[in-house]
């Protein structure tokens, strides 16, 4: 089992998010008189179901399986099969270059989803911190990126 800390963005921007939608709900709690409750808070909802949602589908620690490598979340798990890897290797933050999300989550608990990168290209994150990447190849060539907290432990672990 290796561990996958979170980053401190992914720590307190959740907490920044209940304060936004705690916001929302006083701002129009003070403001709304006669209308319906429903419709006003409507905008915090979607806040909302995007927090839950990152929480139950962030890293929590991989394993390393005999034929697999899991991604254990609240959700369950996701796995790779070892048998399709064609690489894996720790890469820098300057290897990986700029990279954005094309569908995902972005620092709440976590940075899960499909991201571009300048240097690598399209791969789908399963990321807890900005650092300590772990660049999965597929035979296929798709990729995946990690973070666990040993790095070396679980090169190491997944070459035996």
């Amino acid at each position: 089992m290796f561990k996958a800390s979170l980053d401190n963005l992914a720590k307190y921007l959740p907490f920044v998010l209940v304060g936004f939608v705690l916001l929302i709900f006083i701002t129009i709690g003070v403001t709304i008189e006669n209308g319906s409750i429903f419709v006003a808070l409507l905008p915090a909802l979607p806040i909302c179901i995007i927090s839950i949602g990152a929480y139950y589908y962030s890293p929590l620690y991989y394993e390393v399986e005999m034929d697999s490598i899991a991604i254990v979340r609240k959700a369950g798990k996701f796995f790779i099969a070892r048998k399709d890897i064609k690489g894996m290797s720790a890469i820098s933050e300057a290897e990986l270059g700029r990279a954005w999300r094309m569908m995902g989550n972005g620092g709440v608990f976590g940075y899960t989803g499909y991201y571009s990168s300048s240097n690598i290209g399209k791969m789908r994150w399963f990321v807890s911190q900005r650092k300590n990447y772990v660049l999965i190849t597929m035979n296929n060539d798709s990729k995946f990126l990690l973070s666990p907290d040993d790095v070396a432990g679980f090169l190491a672990a997944t070459q035996s």
